[in-house]
């Protein structure tokens, strides 16, 4: 019997479930960026994950209006 491997299994996990989202800005955008978020209180991923679902939800509205 195989011992279970949980970094193995993480990994598996994450390369079927996961995607990273990549891009570059200025030096000077980036650490005002960094600042804000700790002076928020919220993780980087946390203001880029709320970026993305606004995004989603202004397109699904368009979406919906373009349906009707």
């Amino acid at each position: 019997m195989t011992k279970f491997n949980e970094n193995e299994y993480k990994r598996d996990w994450k390369k079927e479930n996961m995607k990273t989202v990549r891009a570059s800005f200025k030096n000077d955008f980036v650490d005002q960026f960094k600042e804000a978020c700790k002076i928020l209180g919220i993780t980087q991923a946390d203001a880029i994950r709320e970026a993305m679902n606004i995004t989603i939800q202004k397109a699904d509205e368009i979406r919906k209006k373009i349906a009707t």
